[in-house]
C-alpha cells in the first residue's frame, strides 16, 4: 500500500502543482472561463508551464525531491492565497438531462476501468521503453544529460519533463497516472465548448466518442504523450474560439503558450503553431502585429529548449530529422529516410485506404483502432456549410501526423474536431445521436473488443485491480506482462556501475539503470550491429580489392571521386591504402584524411580493420569524395580499394600535385579477390571494446545467437547470465 501512496503522491502533485501555476496564469482572465472551463484551462496552461520549468530545472541539475516539493508547495501555496479573493465565476448553460446523464455515466464508469489501468505498473511498449528509459536516465542525474545512443532522446519531451515531476517521487506508474490526466480532461472540455457554443447534445456526444475510443483510452492510461497531444490541440482551438467571441486579447499569450507546449508535446504538434498564428493574424484586425507577437513569445519559449539542447547536443535541432539539412554523426542520413519509408506504410504493404480502414476496424497494423463509429466521419459534410463545422473539419484535415505515420495514435488529435463536426451535423436527431454514443460505449468496454478488433491490436483488458493496489507485487506482474522484464532486473542485480548494453534482442530499458542500445536507434549503434555481422562473414566473401594502378606519380594528396549519377545506394569502402614499388606505404602520424559525406567515420577506411567500414550514409551522388593527405609530396604507383561490390558507383582516382593542381591518375581499377582474412570475430569485440561496450544481450531465437553461443572462444566473450532464453556475454 506504500508503494500505491507513493505512485498516487507524485502523480497528484504534479497535476497539483500544474493546476495552481494555471490558476495563477489564468489570473487575469476570471471572467472569461466559466466553472469547469477554467479547471480545464488551468490544468492544460499550468502543465505547459510546469513542463517548461521542469525543463530549466534540469539543465541546472535541480531535479531533486526536495526542490520539486518546494516548487510544488511554493506554487499550490501561491494559488490557494490568490483564490480567496476570486469570486464565483459564472456557469456553463445547462445541457439537456438525456445528455447530462449519459455523458456522467460514460465518463464514470471508464474513468473508474482507467484509473486502475493506470495505476497498475506501467507495462506499455513505449512507456516501458524510451519514454521513461529517458527520464530514468534524467531523474538518477538529476537533470538533462545528453542521450547519444537513443535518437528518441532527442525528440522534443514536453511530456517527459511532467512525467520527470511524477516519476521522482511515484516512479513508473506517477507518469502514467500524468498523462490519464489529460484523458479525464479531454471529455470535459469537448463537453464544455458544446455547452459554451449552443452545441450542448454534440460536445457530450464528442466526449463519449473520444473518451470510450479503444485507442485513446489505452494510450491515455500508458506513459505515452498522444492524449496530452489531443487535449492540448483541442484546448488550443477552444481558447482561440473564446478570443474570436469575446475579443480579449489577454487570451492570445494563453494560445501561444498552448501551441507552443504542443509542439514540446510531439513533433507533429508543431503544425499547431503556424495554424494558430495564422488565424490570429486573420482575425486580429488593426491589432494584428501586436497580438502576433503576443502569440508568438509564450509560443518561442516552448519550442525554444528543445531546438537549442538538439543544436548543442547533436547539432542538428530538429533531430533525429532533417539530417540532411544537418548532417552530423548521430543519426545517419539513410537511417531516416528509411525510418520514414516504414513509417509512412504498413507492414504488409497496404495502401493508406486499407490502413485507413485498418485504424477504424481492425487495429491490426496500426497498433490499435478508434472504433468503427467514426465510419460515420463524412456525415459531418452535411452541415459543411454550417460555419462553424466548417471551421472544425479544417482544422482535423490541417493537422497532418497521420500522412507521416500510419500509426493509429497519430490519429488521435483528429478525434475532438471530427467528433464535434459528426455531433452538430446530427444534432437534430438527438435521439439517434444518444444511441449512437450508447453504442459505441458499449461495444469499446473491454470484453467487447475482442468480439471485433484483432488479436495483435493494442488494446485494454478488464482493470488489473490486484496489480494496481500492489496487492499482486509489481515484479510478479511487470513479469507477466514483459516477458523479457525479470532480465532487466536481473542486469541491475549482477552487473556493476552502469554499463552500455548492445541488446539484440528487446528489453524494456526503463527498468533498467544501464543504457541498452537498440540497433536502429543511433549511428553508433547502427555501427556495432555492422561490426557483429561483419564478424560472422568470412572478409574474402564480402570484400574485393579493387587496385588503381598509375604510373609512379609525386602527390601530396589522393583523392577518390564518385562520378556515377545518383542512386539509393550508399558508397563504402573497407580500407585504402596506398603503393610504391610492391610495397604498401606505411601510414603516418602527419597523414590526414578527410570525406564527403561523413567525415566522422572516414578513420574506419584507414584502420587496419576488416569489421569497419566508411559509408556514405546517403544515396550515392556524384562528387562524393574519399581523400588522404599525406602532409608532404609521397611518391607513389598504386592505390587498392577493399570494399563491397557491386556498389553504384563509378570511381576516379586523382592527385594533388606539390603546386596544388588536381590530376587524374586513374579512371578503371583491376578487381581482384581479397586475400584470405582471419580474426574478425574477435576484431568485432575489439570495436566494442575501444567504444566502451563490453557486454551483448541476446535471444536464443535471434539468427546470430548460435554463432556467439558456439564460437565464444573466438569471439572473446564470456557468458555471465542465461535467463528465460536470454544470455548476457562480456567482452573479454
Amino acid at each position: 500500500m506504500i508503494a500505491v501512496l507513493h505512485v498516487l503522491y507524485g502523480a497528484g502533485l504534479t497535476v497539483g502543482a500544474s493546476l495552481a501555476l494555471g490558476s495563477l496564469l489564468l489570473g487575469g482572465l476570471r471572467d472569461e472561463f466559466r466553472r469547469i472551463e477554467w479547471a480545464a484551462f488551468a490544468f492544460l496552461t499550468g502543465a505547459a508551464g510546469l513542463s517548461f520549468l521542469t525543463c530549466l530545472l534540469g539543465a541546472l541539475h535541480w531535479i531533486r525531491r526536495g526542490v520539486l516539493q518546494a516548487v510544488a508547495v511554493g506554487l499550490i501555496s501561491a494559488a490557494v492565497w490568490r483564490s480567496r479573493r476570486r469570486s464565483q465565476r459564472e456557469p456553463l448553460p445547462p445541457a439537456p438531462r438525456l445528455w447530462q446523464m449519459l455523458f456522467w455515466i460514460v465518463f464514470a464508469g471508464y474513468g473508474f476501468l482507467y484509473f486502475f489501468h493506470a495505476l497498475a505498473p506501467e507495462a506499455s511498449p513505449d512507456g516501458s521503453a524510451y519514454h521513461l528509459e529517458i527520464v530514468g536516465e534524467y531523474a538518477r542525474a538529476h537533470g538533462l544529460v545528453p542521450i547519444p545512443t537513443n535518437m528518441y532522446a532527442s525528440l522534443s519531451q514536453g511530456m517527459e519533463m511532467l512525467f520527470l515531476f511524477a516519476f521522482v517521487f511515484g516512479r513508473h506508474s506517477a507518469a502514467a497516472l500524468v498523462h490519464f490526466s489529460f484523458l479525464l480532461a479531454l471529455p470535459w472540455l469537448l463537453f464544455c465548448y458544446g455547452r459554451r457554443f449552443g452545441h450542448a447534445g454534440a460536445g457530450a456526444f464528442a466526449g463519449i466518442a473520444v473518451f470510450a475510443c479503444p485507442l485513446a483510452g489505452i494510450d491515455g492510461v500508458s506513459a505515452y504523450n498522444d492524449v496530452a497531444l489531443t487535449a492540448t490541440a483541442f484546448g488550443l482551438f477552444y481558447i482561440l474560439e473564446i478570443w474570436r467571441q469575446s475579443g480579449n486579447c489577454r487570451l492570445i499569450p494563453l494560445a501561444g503558450l498552448l501551441a507552443g507546449f504542443c509542439y514540446a508535446l510531439k513533433y507533429t504538434g508543431a503544425f499547431m503553431i503556424p495554424l494558430a498564428l495564422g488565424y490570429v493574424a486573420w482575425r486580429a484586425g488593426s491589432r494584428r502585429w501586436r497580438d502576433m507577437l503576443a502569440f508568438s513569445i509564450p509560443a518561442a519559449m516552448l519550442v525554444a529548449p528543445w531546438l537549442v539542447k538538439n543544436w548543442l547536443w547533436v547539432g542538428n535541432p530538429l533531430a533525429p530529422f532533417f539530417n540532411a539539412w544537418f548532417p552530423n554523426p548521430f543519426i545517419h542520413i539513410s537511417f531516416e529516410i528509411s525510418y520514414r519509408a516504414s513509417m509512412a506504410r504498413m507492414q504488409d504493404g497496404s495502401s493508406r485506404w486499407a490502413g485507413l480502414w485498418d485504424v477504424l476496424t481492425s487495429g491490426r497494423e496500426s497498433q490499435g483502432a478508434i472504433g468503427p463509429l467514426f465510419l460515420l466521419a463524412p456525415l459531418a459534410l452535411l452541415a459543411v456549410r454550417r460555419g462553424e463545422v466548417l471551421w472544425l473539419l479544417s482544422a482535423a484535415a490541417l493537422l497532418p501526423g497521420y500522412v507521416s505515420n500510419f500509426g493509429g495514435r497519430f490519429l488521435l488529435p483528429l478525434l475532438p474536431f471530427v467528433s464535434l463536426a459528426i455531433g452538430i451535423a446530427l444534432e437534430r436527431w438527438s435521439g439517434i445521436l444518444a444511441v449512437l454514443a450508447a453504442v459505441h460505449a458499449t461495444i469499446s468496454l473491454p470484453g467487447m473488443l475482442p468480439k471485433y478488433l484483432h488479436p495483435y491490436a493494442w488494446k485494454l483488458d478488464w482493470p488489473p485491480y490486484a496489480a494496481a493496489l500492489r496487492r499482486i507485487p509489481e515484479d510478479v506482474y511487470l513479469s507477466q506482462r514483459l516477458e523479457t522484464y525479470p532480465v532487466a532486473r536481473r542486469l541491475d542485480a549482477e552487473l556493476p556501475g552502469t554499463q552500455m548494453i548492445y541488446a539484440i534482442s528487446n528489453v524494456p530499458q526503463a527498468y533498467t539503470r544501464h543504457r541498452i542500445l537498440v540497433g536502429y536507434q543511433s549511428a553508433f549503434n547502427e555501427k556495432l550491429r555492422e561490426f557483429l555481422l561483419a564478424g560472422i562473414e568470412p572478409a574474402q566473401n564480402a570484400l574485393r580489392e579493387y587496385r588503381y594502378r598509375f604510373p609512379a606519380s609525386e602527390v601530396r594528396k589522393l583523392r577518390l571521386v564518385q562520378t556515377a549519377p545518383r542512386n539509393p545506394g550508399e558508397w563504402s569502402v573497407t580500407e585504402l591504402r596506398v603503393w610504391r614499388g610492391g610495397t604498401e606505404a606505411p601510414r603516418q602520424p602527419a597523414w590526414r584524411i578527410n570525406a564527403r559525406p561523413n567525415p566522422w567515420d572516414v578513420q574506419l577506411a584507414f584502420d587496419n580493420s576488416y569489421v569497419t567500414r566508411w559509408c556514405t550514409r546517403e544515396p550515392v551522388a556524384p562528387g562524393m569524395w574519399l581523400e588522404l593527405d599525406m602532409g608532404r609530396p609521397e611518391r607513389v604507383d598504386m592505390v587498392t580499394v577493399e570494399a563491397a561490390p557491386g556498389q553504384p558507383v563509378s570511381l576516379r582516382l586523382d592527385g594533388q600535385t606539390a603546386g596544388g593542381s588536381w590530376l587524374t591518375l586513374a579512371r578503371q581499377p583491376e578487381e581482384a579477390p581479397l586475400r584470405p582474412v582471419t580474426g574478425r570475430r574477435r576484431a568485432a569485440m575489439h570495436e566494442f571494446k575501444v567504444r566502451g561496450v563490453n557486454y551483448i544481450l541476446v535471444s536464443d531465437a535471434e539468427p546470430l545467437a548460435e554463432d556467439l553461443y558456439r564460437y565464444a572462444k573466438y569471439w572473446g566473450i564470456r557468458e555471465v547470465i542465461e535467463m528465460g532464453g536470454m544470455r548476457l556475454y562480456h567482452v573479454e
